[in-house]
């Protein structure tokens, strides 16, 4: 069976038990793989732990919207750390990384999962409280937790996402610090790194090499 087809039997069983539908008007949003083969062809796996998405009126796939470009305020960026990343071992000067259009968009982000921690759409500024809500439901998490366990990744990206992460996903788990103070774990294989998000207001070079950086020295590790 394929993954699609497993994401999709995972957020049947999710959406019943929540009883989120058309006719209680309750939004579901699907979101993960883009592109299987792209993506366990990768030298690295790469997921995106998000926290919700910005608004919609219906049930939505952020698979889609992903794989038609997304938009330029929050893609843009993962597509320079997932260049990066992919490229770890090199050194790439900013003018490589820059530089983003949707055809560029649609081309990197085949090789990403993108995981939201609230399937709930939320607003233009995350209610952290929605978000802890959703995940004090014990059912929320292991739905969360198989989901991310279909993609077996590399490298978990926290995107403003750690704390949670940390204190409800994998409870207890003990954080790192890189030379630059970058948290992270690294256990059985895998990295998870706690991260800002890509909107954050800080300038693209400076998160994106931020990030590179703490990428490179955990694999030396």
């Amino acid at each position: 069976m394929s993954i699609r087809n497993l994401e999709e039997k995972l957020f049947d069983e999710w959406q019943e038990k929540l009883g989120y539908n058309l006719e209680n008007k309750k939004i579901f949003v699907r979101d993960g793989l883009v592109d299987e083969k792209s993506y366990f062809k990768a030298p690295v796996k790469i997921l995106y732990l998000l926290k919700e998405v910005n608004g919609g009126d219906r049930d939505w796939d952020l698979r889609e919207y992903i794989e038609n470009g997304g938009r330029a305020a929050t893609w843009d960026n993962i597509i320079r750390w997932t260049k990066g990343i992919l490229k770890y071992k090199e050194e790439l000067e900013w003018s490589s990384l820059e530089n983003i259009n949707e055809d560029s968009r649609k081309e990197i982000l085949r090789y990403i999962v993108a995981v939201n921690l609230k399937k709930i759409p939320g607003g233009y500024t995350t209610d952290c409280k929605k978000i802890e809500d959703f995940l004090e439901k014990p059912s929320n998490i292991n739905y969360l937790k198989k989901q991310i366990s279909l993609y077996n990744p590399d490298i978990i990206i926290c995107c403003g996402t750690g704390w949670w992460y940390s204190n409800y996903i994998e409870k207890g788990m003990k954080w790192e610090k890189t030379k630059r103070g970058i948290l992270y774990n690294k256990e059985n294989n895998k990295i998870i790194i706690s991260y800002s998000h890509p909107a954050a207001r800080v300038s693209s070079n400076l998160l994106c090499y931020g990030l590179i950086d703490a990428v490179k020295e955990i694999y030396k590790k």
